[in-house]
């Protein structure tokens, strides 16, 4: 069950099951208030949201997840699992700086207090998201797009593909990707300041002439990383830059900015964008059928 789209009525086909869509009401101060339509005879529930680039509210959404998994219980549904594409707070994946939440931890044990199942999510760069909650009654399922991307980079038949990894948590997907598809490849190293949020990013590049190079990250979201490795490609004269990413949020001007540049864009499905056309329901609904 979810709100109306596309998405919902694909997984809903991979699944092979029924999908009740449902409302989202919010008030004039913000608050939201999703509404169920009466099921009947079912015990086990899969709850469906999928967040908009450009409404992109991460709080909101996870509250409109809390309340159908609460509204659901009291509606007597013994089993509810949650397939969310994109988990928000998934970045802040420890305490980075004293006196800062782990909020990726918080968010998890709320939903595992709530009495969830499962949670099954797309979220390349973080390996530690099983060992996180330590309620074990609920399982969340990491599912890994590397395959997926592998495929699509494959399926555009490049003479002379070259891939680049943005930064070095996008290190050890970038060595699969290009170690499957036989092509060179070359890790960026990026430093934040958490003060001001600058990204410094630096590295070794090979020279690119004629190469088609593949800049492949996890998250799109300012565009600030993506960009400083655009800028270092284009010095190494490539034949064509194309930027694959997982989650594209495309938050403050980040289209606007990279529309500055001659590249190909295309994000994952997860989050709904201009450039969301590699579709991802085939691996969460076997993902869905294995666990």
């Amino acid at each position: 069950m979810g709100p109306e789209s596309s998405m919902l009525r694909n997984l809903s086909e991979k699944m092979e099951l029924p999908y009740v869509p449902i409302e989202f009401r919010t008030f004039p101060d913000g608050e939201v208030c999703p509404r169920i339509p009466q099921i009947d005879g079912y015990s086990h529930v899969y709850i469906f949201n999928r967040l908009d680039y450009a409404t992109f509210y991460p709080n909101r959404h996870l509250m409109e997840y809390y309340f159908l998994d609460r509204a659901l219980e009291d509606m007597g549904i013994e089993r509810r699992d949650m397939i969310m594409p994109y988990l928000p707070y998934g970045r802040q994946d420890k305490m980075f700086r004293l006196g800062e939440p782990f909020s990726l931890r918080y968010i998890l044990e709320l939903f595992a207090s709530s009495g969830v199942s499962r949670i099954y999510t797309l979220m390349a760069h973080i390996p530690r998201l099983s060992g996180i909650v330590e309620n074990k009654n609920m399982r969340v399922v990491n599912i890994n797009v590397r395959d997926k991307l592998t495929e699509y980079i494959s399926s555009i038949r490049s003479s002379n593909p070259f891939i680049i990894g943005p930064d070095g948590e996008s290190r050890r997907w970038v060595e699969d990707i290009s170690s499957k598809m036989g092509v060179d490849y070359a890790v960026l190293d990026k430093r934040r300041d958490f003060s001001t949020d600058d990204v410094r990013t630096t590295g070794d590049i090979p020279s690119l002439n004629g190469k088609d190079v593949y800049i492949v990250d996890d998250i799109l979201s300012t565009g600030k990383t993506v960009e400083n490795a655009i800028r270092m490609v284009q010095e190494k004269n490539p034949a064509s830059i194309n930027v694959v990413a997982v989650h594209g949020i495309f938050s403050n001007g980040a289209i606007d900015m990279l529309s500055k540049y001659d590249i190909s864009l295309v994000t994952s499905n997860t989050i709904k964008n201009p450039f969301s056309s590699l579709k991802m329901e085939d691996i969460i609904s076997r993902a869905i059928k294995k666990w």
